[in-house]
């Protein structure tokens, strides 16, 4: 299941996503992953939640990135859950490609029984083909 989280810039949506993170642990089996794009959030994220500062790799783009998602899912069978904050601050999608975008995160979250929660940044009116994963 993917959820997005989208909102104007400093709506909540960090906050939301963080708490949610650190909720969902109590009832975790699985390992929870969260990714930013700094460290922010590092210190509000309970210590078994596995924090990783994309900022820290070569990623600039969402094929690169996808292949990020590809190779932490084949390291550990063992995920459960997968929060990206912000993804338009993390790797550059234009609006073009968003949907497209979340479509394969879909996918990846089907075939290997990941929920994906992230949050997006959006200005304007959220594409129609985004809203059948709006929170």
């Amino acid at each position: 299941m993917v959820t997005l989280i989208a909102g104007k810039k400093g709506s909540g949506k960090t906050k939301d996503i963080v708490k949610k993170a650190n909720d969902d642990l109590l009832a975790s089996k699985g390992n929870m992953i969260f990714i930013d794009d700094d460290n922010r959030a590092m210190y509000d994220l309970h210590h078994d939640i596995r924090f990783i500062n994309l900022g820290e790799f070569p990623i600039s783009n969402s094929c690169e990135f996808l292949g990020f998602i590809c190779g932490l899912i084949s390291n550990n069978y063992d995920i459960e859950k997968i929060y990206v904050d912000g993804i338009m601050n993390t790797v550059k999608i234009s609006e073009a490609e968003i949907s497209e975008w979340f479509a394969k995160i879909d996918d990846i979250s089907n075939a290997f029984s990941i929920d994906f929660i992230i949050t997006l940044n959006y200005e304007t009116e959220i594409p129609e083909k985004l809203h059948r994963f709006l929170n």
